[in-house]
């Protein structure tokens, strides 16, 4: 059982039993569904099946019976939609990250990385349907502070750079693969206290690979 009763990575009865009697124990609703979806968290990203089954059955009572604490209602369809990515279920993964998204849309001011996510893997699994959508999404002020760091925007720049090519746009395809470049190079962000944040430090070889062609 791990120390913090709220990031286990392992679950058995014993474990499930005391993370739902501390949980009874909070009295702020608004934390018991940050509990329920940081639990969820830990087990969904050890990647193990059965685990992951878990993690959706919490993520799914967070949305059922808290559904008005709307601080983490994207964050955990998001979640749900890196469980179905993990499984190899993609266009589930896609349909969850579209509802985090669409949730966004009424509630600006909680945004989640559900909006990179949708875009990554809707140009990773070709879903050339959906890049229409993800240049609007894209293009929303809403998104823009989530997506100023050099890492955000190397992964947006290249998106659009693919985009592009698709739509036999080249010349704004080099334009944004340019972009994608300069920032996957930057040494440092311009912030007085965290010149290292957000930087590229993994380049995406996939994406590289894709705006190459």
């Amino acid at each position: 059982m791990n120390k913090i009763w709220y990031r286990n990575t392992t679950w058995n009865e014993e474990i499930e039993n005391s993370f739902f009697k501390k949980l009874g124990r909070v009295k702020d609703k608004s934390m018991r569904a940050q509990y329920l979806k940081l639990q969820a968290g830990s087990l969904a990203y050890t990647k193990t099946p059965a685990l992951m089954d878990v993690a959706e059955k919490l993520l799914n009572k967070q949305l059922t019976e808290y559904s008005d604490v709307v601080l983490f209602v994207s964050s955990a369809y998001g979640l749900l939609g890196d469980i179905q990515g993990f499984k190899g279920i993609y266009n589930q993964a896609i349909d969850l990250y579209k509802k985090a998204i669409d949730f966004e849309a009424t509630y600006p001011n909680y945004i989640s990385p559900s909006f990179m996510d949708y875009a990554e893997l809707a140009i990773k699994t070709k879903r050339t349907d959906l890049y229409d959508d993800v240049e609007k999404i894209f293009s929303e002020k809403r998104y823009d502070s989530a997506s100023s760091f050099p890492f955000a925007l190397y992964k947006k720049y290249s998106i659009l750079s693919i985009i592009s090519k698709y739509k036999k746009d080249m010349e704004k395809a080099k334009y944004y693969a340019d972009l994608a470049e300069e920032n996957a190079q930057k040494q440092e962000t311009g912030l007085n206290n965290h010149q290292t944040l957000g930087l590229v430090t993994k380049r995406d070889e996939i994406l590289d690979e894709m705006v190459r062609k």
